[in-house]
């Protein structure tokens, strides 16, 4: 991303990445989408099952349960410093219609490239260990969140967001996002404390 990124693309990048890793088939795979932007660093980890999440692929029924899961998995992974993320096989074989993919992307793309000029090194200190850990038990808690938030149209677009800030900001080093991150994550959890 600009700025400097774990895997050195950009977001306009990853999408074009994605649609071109996606096939041609009329479904896609969460396994495809995950091998198009990598699987060894945390940041687009978590940003793929975030803004799948967030994105229109997120109103396919089951879909934030299984983002949700990923989300957890890998945050349970990056509190104990694993230092090869591995996503369960069977999260990696849910798919969707490609027609919704190419609309995600489509809709998402003018809000990359704003994002991708608005990001750069800053604030550091939260972007590295130990604040990390402290990102993990968030994003723990906020993929926990997102399960019984599934039964509430669109009320997973809070944590998921804070899911993609994290995310983004891990990525490209960017303190300011996981700072404002943290700040919806607190409403994500009010929200769950509001609805149950």
């Amino acid at each position: 991303m600009s700025g400097g990124s774990e895997n050195g693309r950009d977001l306009e990048e990853l999408m074009d990445a994605i649609l071109a890793d996606s096939g041609s088939s009329d479904e896609v795979s969460l396994a495809q989408i995950m091998q198009a932007v990598g699987t060894r660093a945390y940041g687009p980890l978590l940003l793929v099952p975030g803004l799948v999440a967030l994105a229109p692929t997120g109103a396919v029924p089951g879909m934030s349960i299984v983002t949700g899961t990923i989300i957890f998995v890998v945050a349970i992974q990056l509190l104990f410093g694993r230092n090869e993320p591995w996503i369960p096989k069977r999260a990696l074989e849910f798919s969707f219609s490609r027609d919704t993919l190419l609309s995600a992307l489509e809709r998402g793309r003018p809000y990359a490239r704003r994002i991708d000029n608005f990001l750069k090194p800053s604030f550091t200190q939260v972007t590295d260990f130990p604040a990390t850990r402290i990102i993990a038990i968030v994003a723990i808690a906020l993929a926990l969140s997102m399960f019984p938030l599934a039964l509430v149209p669109f009320a997973v677009a809070i944590p998921s967001s804070a899911i993609v800030l994290f995310a983004l900001g891990l990525t490209a080093r960017d303190g300011r996002l996981i700072i404002a991150g943290f700040i919806l994550a607190a409403l994500a959890l009010a929200l769950i404390l509001y609805t149950v």
